[in-house]
Order: structure tokens, then C-alpha cells, then sequence
């Protein structure tokens, strides 16, 4: 058993962006190494941004700028390779809306925030999404706070 002292130091919250825009044709490898769109049926799922070993997901949302046109579903979740809906269930990116990711208190092993995504009949010709995730990394501190 390990005798601990109390914390007198903090931390930043360290914040990673990504945004994607079918209109504009953006492309990504997915986990698989193929170069998709973001319109494609069954596109992905994609490893958008690379977080560090230690890292803890403390908030974050997925923002609809430009809600998409796909003729059947269309939805993103966000997760990592240990579970698609870590952080954000299938979410509709059918209307302009901004949601908050659910932090769960998982401190990760260097997984990546994954998208997984769903375009039913991939003819979407418009969307465009910003994630925002902030987190904290176990046993940083930027600021030591006197006693």
C-alpha cells in the first residue's frame, strides 16, 4: 500500500480539434489504410485525432456547421478502438446542433478518437462537423499551488 500526499498541483486541460467537410471532398485512411470520403457508405471508421498515452477525456462536443444531405441516415459516433461509443453514440448530423461528448473517466493507452460513421446510401453532398475534445493527462502538472 502506497502512502499518499495530498495534490498541490494542477494541470491545463489540453484541447484537440478535427473538422471535416463532405461539400469539400475531405478524405481520410481509415483504420484499414483506405483513402474514404466522408460521404461514403460505410466510410471508415477513421482515427481523427491522436491522443497521448495517459490521457483522460474530461469533455469535449461534436458541432454541426453545415447539417448533411445523405437521402437515407446520417450519423457519427465517437469513440476509440476499445469501444466506437466511448464518448458520443450515433448522433444525426441531419440538423445543426452542437452535442456534448459524455466523458466516462477512461484513461487511455493511447488509443485515438475514432469516428465511425454512417451515410445509408452515401450521396450526401453536404456536411460538415467539428469535434472538440478536451482532456487531462494522469500525473502532469503546469502549475505548483503553495500551501
Amino acid at each position: 500500500m502506497s502512502a499518499l500526499k495530498a495534490n498541490r498541483s494542477a494541470q491545463y486541460q489540453l484541447a484537440a480539434s478535427f473538422t471535416y467537410d463532405i461539400s469539400a471532398g475531405d478524405t481520410l485512411a481509415n483504420t484499414s489504410g483506405v483513402v474514404q470520403t466522408f460521404a461514403a457508405t460505410g466510410a471508415g471508421p477513421f482515427d481523427a485525432i491522436k491522443l497521448p498515452k495517459g490521457a483522460r477525456v474530461v469533455g469535449g462536443q461534436l458541432t454541426v456547421v453545415t447539417v448533411g444531405n445523405d437521402s437515407g441516415v446520417q450519423t457519427l459516433a465517437i469513440g476509440d478502438s476499445g469501444s466506437a461509443t466511448r464518448y458520443l453514440g450515433a448522433t444525426s448530423i441531419k440538423s445543426a446542433a452542437r452535442t456534448a461528448l459524455v466523458p466516462t473517466g477512461y484513461t487511455g493507452t493511447g488509443e485515438d478518437i475514432r469516428f465511425t460513421l454512417v451515410n445509408t446510401n452515401g450521396d450526401a453532398t453536404t456536411g460538415k462537423v467539428v469535434v472538440d475534445v478536451l482532456f487531462v493527462i494522469d500525473g502532469k502538472a503546469n502549475e505548483a499551488v503553495p500551501n
